[in-house]
């Protein structure tokens, strides 16, 4: 620790960059916080409002206003997208962002099934998962990538594979009506 004395106190100096390593931003920690408290506010409301009791489980407000067909759907679609933003103004790396999108998506589309996609926001907690990607990434920007990269690429290899298998079968259903 590097520290001078000046009278009787002893302050620390500020951390000297070695070009390996960005130094540590105070205004950016400070921001990177206040951020994090708000996503946590929505994420927490849509997500883990209240505790189910006798269960461990804690429920938000997605699964119930999900019930009301399309618009509440929306509206929790337009609070995961607002977690989306707030994490690309921090420079969190594309690619989590992507996985934060495709979370956000999964929870959206799926929640438009009626009563299948209520029971779906019960468990699947699409906002938490996209707070704890933004701590991780905006506190730390040079968290790893890897997960993030993982799930990109095995549901671009399933999308493939799926149309793949989606050919395969339109070229054997034409060659037995044409023959």
């Amino acid at each position: 620790m590097d520290s001078t004395r000046t009278g009787t106190r002893a302050t620390r100096s500020a951390p000297r960059s070695t070009g390996y390593a960005r130094p540590i931003d105070a205004g950016r920690t400070a921001r990177v916080h206040a951020a994090e408290r708000r996503i946590g506010v929505i994420a927490n409301l849509l997500d883990n409002l209240i505790r189910v009791p006798g269960t461990g489980q804690r429920v938000g407000i997605d699964p119930l206003i999900g019930m009301i067909p399309v618009i509440g759907d929306l509206t929790s679609a337009f609070m995961s997208a607002w977690i989306v933003l707030e994490a690309a103004r921090f420079k969190v790396p594309g690619i989590v962002l992507v996985q934060m999108t495709i979370y956000a998506g999964v929870d959206f589309l799926i929640g438009l099934i009626p009563i299948l996609g209520d029971l779906f926001d019960l468990g699947f907690k699409a906002n938490m998962r996209n707070l704890e990607l933004f701590h991780r990434h905006a506190v730390d920007p040079g968290a790893s990538t890897g997960g993030s990269w993982a799930l990109v690429g095995g549901i671009l290899l399933a999308f493939a594979g799926i149309i793949w298998l989606g050919f395969t079968l339109l070229g054997r259903f034409l060659s037995t009506v044409i023959g």
